[in-house]
């Protein structure tokens, strides 16, 4: 079978986007939270239920990888590809729904900005939730669109299976179902079309949905109710908004250009048998009033409303309640941004412009992308636990201050001679407190490694808790990782300290922030 030219172009993009994914995939280290979704993953059906239903994110995308992991292992490659395959399919979705809004022209310029994007190339080369996130955000707006069109039954069974999956993934899908209901809402008030005759339809559709993520609701509420006044997230400004485009965009530079040609995408330019030549700039109102038009504001109004209640709707909540906002939760959002520039490089009226913009953004998506690939990105726990190993001795005490930290570090460390511990509950408030706390841990231990992650602890109470039973003999820090070494020695004096290390250590036993460059 032959294949079109846009056929081509589109293997050519899906290609590229796929080898951008797959590349370096196991390069990096797990970090915590990837380490926690394999951990869940080995856990059956119903212990997956309860252990989400006592967290944040809802349980559709770990009970995939549980079987996902049955079946091709817990490896660093293996767990991460099925986020490039989410990361896959999101590529081709966004191409249909571009052609399904605009044409095959804004499609395919869409599936190539996604696919050089460097925000959703990291969400596919991680183990979390977000990459199949954006997949059923596309799904659930392609077969919305579908409906708005045809209104057949799988179009009905399309959209209501993806969109109680997408609920089921992640607690921002609700805000992308908002965003359908606002639109069909417009639809129905302002539209000359006669749209009454299809509400009962989308109400019994709604109706579905909402049945389907019933039993999820009371978690959901307890979840909410639980968070109230101390959730880990931080109240967002403004300049989060501002920071969440640049990440979507992948830079500064990229952020603006997008976003100009997001507005670009309002009006499209008609050629004219007059006033279309550089003569004609004396009478430019007339000139610009006869080349620029308004374009189908339609989808371009679907597509703001995409872009921002999954940002504005969420800000706004954390500024009466307990903060929820965080940039990759509203990975739905990139989506229409992409789309709506993509529709912007369309709008320009001649090629050569149009190449040449397209061009700038693959330079600098690729440039970021590099800066993704060759900087470490993520905590750094293949090589703590290698480095732990590799100068530990059997007996030794290896001492978390943080947990849950225990889990990225044990799923690297192979030996079985350490004995591993977490520090007692309770955030340190002074040194006294902390040695006092500590005592009964560090009983008949000779030599203690303590690990310190994700747990704030600023001021360094716990290394100068640690320090004034056992002399501090090694330091070591990894990207969100520290490591002290802290051994005892016969005569009672610390042992002998390498050159290199003397300054870490002198500046860390005098209780000052450790910089290590």
């Amino acid at each position: 079978m032959r294949l079109t030219r846009e056929q081509w172009v589109l293997l050519a993009i899906l290609g590229l986007g796929l080898f951008l994914r797959i590349y370096d995939l196991a390069g990096e280290s797990l970090w915590l939270d990837e380490v926690v979704s394999i951990r869940l993953a080995h856990k059956g059906v119903s212990a997956i239920v309860k252990n989400r239903a006592s967290n944040v994110h809802p349980p559709f995308y770990f009970l995939l990888l549980r079987y996902w992991v049955a079946l091709f292992g817990d490896s660093e490659f293996a767990t991460r590809f099925l986020s490039v395959l989410f990361g896959f399919g999101a590529m081709w979705m966004v191409y249909k729904v571009g052609k399904q809004l605009f044409d095959k022209e804004v499609g395919l310029l869409a599936s190539l900005l996604m696919a050089v994007s460097s925000f959703h190339i990291r969400y596919s080369q991680e183990v979390r939730t977000y990459g199949l996130m954006a997949l059923l955000t596309l799904l659930s707006f392609y077969f919305f669109g579908r409906f708005l069109e045809e209104r057949n039954r799988w179009t009905s069974i399309g959209y209501v299976l993806f969109t109680a999956f997408l609920v089921y993934t992640h607690v921002y899908g609700l805000f992308i179902v908002i965003a359908e209901n606002l639109y069909f809402a417009t639809l129905f008030l302002f539209s000359r079309e006669d749209f009454k005759s299809h509400v009962k339809r989308w109400t019994l559709l709604q109706s579905c949905v909402a049945l389907l993520f019933a039993p999820w609701i009371p978690m959901y509420v307890k979840q909410m109710i639980r968070s109230q006044g101390h959730f880990w997230l931080k109240e967002p400004s403004f300049d989060t908004i501002r920071q969440s485009f640049e990440q979507y965009a992948g830079s500064e530079k990229l952020m603006f250009l997008l976003i100009g040609l997001a507005f670009l995408s309002l009006i499209t330019w008609n050629k004219t048998r007059e006033g279309s030549d550089w003569a004609h700039l004396s009478q430019w109102p007339r000139f610009l009033g006869q080349r620029v038009v308004l374009t189908d504001l339609r989808p371009i109004y679907l597509l703001g409303l995409w872009l921002l209640v999954p940002i504005v709707l969420p800000f706004l909540i954390s500024q009466v309640s307990s903060p929820m906002y965080k940039f990759r939760y509203a990975v739905a959002a990139s989506l229409a941004l992409y789309l709506l520039a993509a529709k912007g490089i369309k709008n320009l009226a001649y090629a050569p412009a149009k190449l040449i913009i397209t061009g700038i953004i693959i330079f600098l998506s690729l440039s970021t992308v590099w800066t993704y690939y060759v900087k470490v990105q993520k905590e750094q726990w293949r090589e703590a636990a290698k480095y732990v190993e590799a100068r530990a001795q059997p007996g030794d005490l290896v001492l978390f201050n943080a947990g849950y930290s225990r889990s990225p570090f044990n799923y690297y460390s192979k030996r079985a001679d350490l004995i591993k511990k977490s520090f007692p509950k309770g955030t340190p408030k002074h040194e006294g407190e902390t040695t006092e706390k500590l005592a009964p841990t560090l009983r008949d231990h000779e030599r203690v490694w303590l690990i310190l992650s994700h747990a704030r602890d600023e001021k360094g109470l716990t290394a100068k808790a640690l320090g004034k039973a056992f002399p501090l003999s090694d330091y070591r820090k990894f990207r969100a990782i520290e490591i002290y070494l802290f051994q005892k020695t016969r005569n009672g004096k610390g042992p002998e300290r390498s050159l290199s290390n003397r300054k870490a250590l002198t500046i860390c036993q005098i209780g000052e922030e450790v910089s290590i460059t």
